[in-house]
């Protein structure tokens, strides 16, 4: 149940190729949870980056609240 065989048709130029796999990369996104979203930006922009990124959000936050 991991993998599922797909045909598909395809462009062949790489810009709406990338394009394309942009979106449904999107909507994959869009179907995980919230530690999942988390755990895949750990994983492809690194930890650090993903907690300065969240403590930047929540300063941000707090700073419209005053």
């Amino acid at each position: 149940d991991e993998y599922k065989v797909d045909v598909s048709i395809e462009p062949t130029d790489a810009y709406n190729k990338a394009r394309q796999d942009l979106f449904k990369a999107m909507q994959s996104i869009q179907k995980l949870s919230y530690q999942q979203k988390k755990r895949l930006a750990e994983e492809l922009f690194g930890a650090e980056s993903i907690r300065a990124a969240e403590q930047m959000f929540y300063y941000f936050s707090q700073m419209r609240h005053v």
